[in-house]
């Protein structure tokens, strides 16, 4: 993943790319194991995806939107990203073409809506996405990322 514009110094966006890497490694793992339902990496996947899921949709995502920068169009074409690849994972329809697509929508999130934020976000915007992440994850999870 890309880390030009320097996003992955404020503590969501770093909390939310170490997120994305571990989504991917065990994401991975369970397109190449040819049967999620016997994959020991489908319930932490799971896990990790909807968790990973709540803190954007309930902060990244409604914030970007309202300062502009996520049209109504892309914001649906996110959530429908998120709703195929729990939808393939429950129906155990998980293989590599789900898996590409899932790393290709990560990527739009990092080079283009991580990138927006940095730019455009605020003080206040920033405090509201530390508060949305907390209210989804009130647990110290991947938080350590602020301290790197």
């Amino acid at each position: 993943m890309c880390d030009h514009c320097g996003c992955r110094n404020f503590a969501p966006i770093a909390e939310l790319t170490a997120e994305h890497e571990e989504i991917l490694r065990l994401a991975w793992e369970v397109a190449e194991s040819g049967d999620e339902s016997s994959s020991h990496s489908l319930p932490p996947l799971l896990a990790a995806l909807d968790m990973h899921v709540r803190k954007e949709e309930a902060g990244l995502y409604p914030l970007l939107t309202q300062v502009g920068r996520l049209p109504a169009a892309q914001l649906g074409s996110l959530e429908a990203d998120h709703a195929d690849t729990r939808t393939a994972l429950a129906r155990g329809e998980f293989g590599r073409n789900e898996y590409y697509a899932l790393a290709a929508h990560i990527e739009e999130e990092e080079i283009e809506l991580f990138s927006a934020a940095r730019f455009t976000f605020e003080e206040d915007e920033w405090e509201h996405l530390e508060e949305a992440h907390r209210s989804q994850d009130p647990s110290p999870g991947l938080r350590e990322v602020k301290d790197r």
